[in-house]
């Protein structure tokens, strides 16, 4: 119930506050070229080279820091 009545006023949960700024990247391309590959190596520092063809959305989030400034990235 409390959260229903936070979200009537606007107010969000702390935890989604914690950074300075956000920005929304959406990953464009071809078929195979390697979009998903580039999502998880960036954001999870992994790599696999067994990929089969995403069907729907990928999302990653990833913080970074830039000039004392946290950055929340959200990778579409």
């Amino acid at each position: 119930m409390a959260s229903a009545q936070d979200a009537r006023f606007g107010q969000k949960d702390s935890s989604d506050q914690n950074f300075d700024y956000m920005f929304k990247l959406l990953i464009i391309g071809n078929s195979s070229v390697g979009k998903t590959s580039f999502l998880f190596r960036y954001a999870d520092d992994s790599f696999t080279s067994a990929f089969v063809s995403t069907v729907g959305i990928d999302f990653k989030v990833k913080t970074v820091f830039k000039n004392e400034k946290r950055i929340k990235l959200q990778i579409w």
